[in-house]
């Protein structure tokens, strides 16, 4: 899956693969993403938090799911953070 990842890492957003995770070999098989293999520092949070967003433009609705860490010992993305928002 071609995805938009915004690192703290980088100084500008990337356009990265994910890799997958599929149930079983057949065609109708489950896929699932694995954002593990795309964001760093598993040592200070393991786990990665997600959320459905949903944009509405005059008559287009687009649907994301975001992937993310949030942890006060990880590094400040500032290509996310401004003003009084820090991520």
């Amino acid at each position: 899956v071609r995805c938009r990842l915004y690192s703290a890492s980088w100084s500008r957003p990337r356009q990265v693969t994910m890799l997958m995770r599929c149930s079983d070999r057949s065609r109708n098989a489950r896929r699932f993403p694995i954002p593990e293999s795309l964001l760093n520092d598993a040592i200070v949070q393991p786990y990665v938090h997600n959320c459905f967003v949903t944009l509405h433009e005059g008559r287009h609705v687009y649907q994301f799911c975001i992937f993310f860490k949030r942890h006060c010992h990880l590094r400040i993305n500032t290509l996310l953070s401004s003003g009084d928002h820090v991520f």
